[in-house]
């Protein structure tokens, strides 16, 4: 059997049999010239002759080795299908998009997105703006909010691991670039950016009907940002820049399951030191390591119980309302979708209700039924369920669209009589929301649903 991973390999080395497109376990690969090679040094290179690092997934807990990396390729676990990364390093052509990501930051911060005219009035309005405009209405937790996943996160990412890649670069391993980033991985979800540009554009549609609109110099640098740090995020495998932080702390012959620990922030599976009396840290990020996350169950059951409560005044309250001429017309989040499709405005119409009203449905219910479904110790669709996680986990930041909206729209339509936009409870609860269950999929553990169906290695 062959797999699409290693074609090439069988193709110019034919008496070499390929195995699977995924990480094999201890006695898969029987062929010793792929058996003992692995990432190396070198800039996409791989240094043969060690042997392969074992590691353990974190979304089904299977204990594996990965893979050789191989180019235009990834790699994903045997089990579960989740990515392994694609294990290469990109850090001489990663290093000058960080630095124009690094350049392009700062004048999306500096400059207005936007700018609006109507009737002779004008305003600009940029991300601090908005973030001003949120505290002058007394929403300092939405501005706090606002503030990190558009301006903190962002920002320290890109310093970060500008920062890193540079020692690495220079050989300078120092002990605080581990926890330097980690704490950028950390921020990883929270850094949104691509999130920002889509609420913008959809800000101006908004807008384009009743004012003149201005696209400023931030919202021209904001696209090719969003660009450069998704190219970066494809480039840059996380795994490989452990490694090249550590280069000798992987374990490299099969290990005993019950002998080891996963670290969840850097992937290093960690021998089991029975004789300490406090919880064992990582030996290359010094996280406290966990066989399971702590209380997973019953921290995520309150998270989403949380969001859950929330989400009743996010929909039932106004999320915005628009002062004209002294009236003003509150609007909830359902009631804004139905504004849309009555005026025939489908397509936005179906994007803020997907990110508004769906998504957050959908991993509220989600993360209930993979809860109950661990409770109750089911054993079928474990593939399935953690594939669901997935998605819950990815899909959670989008539903941010809607706030960023809010404090462009509050920053931009400030025009006296003429027309102001003010935010609403329902905005505020639904910033809730949107926190809690974040939090809850960052708590939730996917490999307590292969231990409920009693089919985990460790």
């Amino acid at each position: 059997m062959t797999a699409p991973l290693y074609v090439k390999i069988a193709d110019v080395v034919p008496e070499i049999q390929a195995p699977t497109n995924a990480g094999w376990a201890a006695g898969d690969c029987a062929n010793p010239l792929l058996k003992g090679t692995t990432t190396g040094s070198s800039e996409d290179g791989l240094a043969p002759g060690h042997a392969p690092e074992w590691i353990q997934c974190r979304y089904c807990g299977l204990h594996q080795t990965l893979p050789i990396p191989l180019e235009g390729y990834g790699r994903s676990c045997r089990r579960c299908h989740g990515s392994l990364g694609h294990g290469r390093q990109g850090f001489k052509t990663a290093l000058p998009l960080l630095l124009t990501a690094l350049v392009l930051c700062a004048v999306v911060q500096a400059f207005p997105l936007l700018g609006i005219g109507l009737d002779g009035l004008n305003q600009e309005a940029g991300v601090g703006s908005g973030i001003i405009a949120l505290l002058g209405h007394s929403f300092a937790p939405l501005a706090i909010l606002v503030l990190i996943v558009s301006m903190i996160a962002p920002l320290f990412r890109i310093l970060a691991n500008t920062y890193v890649l540079i020692s690495l670069q220079l050989g300078r391993r120092t002990r605080h670039l581990p926890a330097i980033f980690k704490l950028s991985e950390k921020l990883r979800p929270w850094a949104m950016l691509d999130v920002l540009l889509l609420g913008t554009l959809i800000a101006v549609t908004k807008l384009h009907d009743i004012a003149t609109i201005e696209v400023g110099i931030a919202l021209w640098s904001l696209g090719p940002l969003v660009l450069a740090l998704a190219i970066l995020d494809a480039l840059l495998d996380r795994r490989a820049v452990w490694n090249a932080l550590s280069p000798n702390s992987a374990i490299l012959s099969q290990p005993e399951p019950s002998g080891t620990i996963n670290c969840l922030s850097c992937g290093l599976l960690n021998s089991v030191q029975e004789s300490l009396e406090q919880p064992q840290r990582c030996g290359r990020c010094l996280s406290r390591l966990f066989r399971r996350k702590p209380d997973s169950v019953t921290r995520t059951w309150a998270l989403v119980v949380t969001g859950l409560l929330l989400y009743i005044p996010a929909n039932a309250y106004p999320a915005l309302t628009v002062i004209s001429f002294g009236q003003g017309a509150p609007s909830t989040i359902l009631g804004g979708v139905m504004e849309l499709m009555n005026g025939e405005d489908w397509p936005l119409a179906l994007l803020i209700f997907t990110a508004s009203v769906a998504v957050p449905v959908l991993k509220l219910l989600g993360l209930t039924g993979l809860l109950i479904s661990i409770r109750l110790g089911l054993r079928g669709w474990v593939q399935d369920r953690t594939r669901l996680y997935r998605i819950i986990e990815f899909i959670g930041r989008w539903s941010m669209i809607d706030i960023f909206v809010a404090a462009l729209l509050t920053a931009l339509v400030t025009l006296g009589r003429v027309a102001t936009v003010e935010p609403g409870v329902g905005i505020l609860a639904f910033g809730g929301v949107v926190v809690a269950t974040m939090f809850a999929a960052e708590s939730f553990d996917p490999r307590l649903i292969w231990d409920a169906a009693e089919i985990n290695d460790g």
